[in-house]
């Protein structure tokens, strides 16, 4: 049996793309999901995402260092892509894997890892070749980094959600080993139905996450503000990419509900107060 690292891309201070779709969340969802499929056939796998690196190199330099605490036949890197907002052409951008060399081992595992998400519909990019990539130099076993689809093309996000994360991460098991794998669910938190809205305009509340995002509308598809963007007062309580640091007081000028979801207007923005069955803002 095999042994192999798995790690999502980026973390909530130091985000990746966000448009249509958020890297983030995304890139958790499948790291979960090909864990748990390459667990059920008997492999060993150690997840090593980092939500802890408050800067882009110390993200990088976290996962890594994790990845090379273990002996492993493979380090999986798994991400989203971007480019140009593209509200949908009828194709996708699709799917890219990249690998360091030619002659690494992981080069035929990215071959097929691209070939089975190009089966479920997305274009096939092919392998890239990369030395700079900060993964792929600095791990010490073989290391492919997957993009599975751009987050800011529709035809992109509208095939995403039509196969599932479920199909999604089956495809990049059975393309890492090579061999079929019965499909198990993606276990992600049922949200809880929101009765009532319980944000009063006027009123000043806590944030209990950390590096939450401010947004220029209602919607994980406007986009993230930057640091400059924020008021004076959320200057003082924010990471310098403009995410708000956890225990920041906000004042809420007005709240919507979209599903169970409760988005929250504050004087720089839009931030979740309520999102995907967890509280953000209490």
């Amino acid at each position: 049996m095999g042994v192999y690292n798995v790690h999502g891309g980026h973390n909530r201070i130091v985000p990746g793309a966000g448009y249509y779709l958020d890297e983030v969340t995304e890139d958790r969802k499948i790291t979960a999901g090909v864990i748990a499929l390459l667990q059920a056939s008997g492999h060993t796998v150690y997840n090593c995402t980092d939500d802890a690196g408050k800067t882009v190199g110390s993200n990088l330099a976290n996962i890594v260092a994790k990845c090379n605490t273990h002996s492993v036949d493979l380090d999986i890197s798994i991400h989203q892509n971007a480019a140009k907002v593209d509200p949908g052409d009828g194709k996708t951008k699709g799917v890219e894997v990249f690998v360091y060399s030619t002659s690494s081992k992981a080069y035929s595992a990215a071959e097929r890892v691209c070939a089975k998400l190009a089966a479920l519909g997305f274009t096939n990019r092919g392998v890239k070749i990369s030395t700079g990539l900060y993964v792929l130099k600095h791990t010490k076993s073989p290391a492919m980094l997957i993009e599975v689809g751009f987050v800011d093309d529709k035809d992109d996000v509208n095939l995403y959600n039509k196969v599932g994360v479920n199909a999604i991460c089956k495809a990049i098991a059975e393309g890492i080993l090579n061999s079929s794998v019965v499909s198990t669910p993606v276990q992600t938190p049922t949200p809880k139905p929101a009765s009532s809205n319980p944000y009063k305009t006027g009123s000043t509340y806590t944030l209990k996450a950390d590096a939450l995002r401010v947004r220029t509308g209602v919607g994980t598809r406007y986009r993230t503000k930057t640091y400059k963007e924020l008021s004076a007062n959320a200057r003082k309580n924010a990471y310098s990419n403009g995410n708000l640091k956890k225990g920041t007081r906000v004042t809420c000028m007005a709240t919507k509900m979209i599903g169970n979801d409760i988005w929250m207007q504050i004087p720089s923005g839009w931030i979740a107060a309520r999102y995907d069955g967890k509280i953000y803002v209490g």
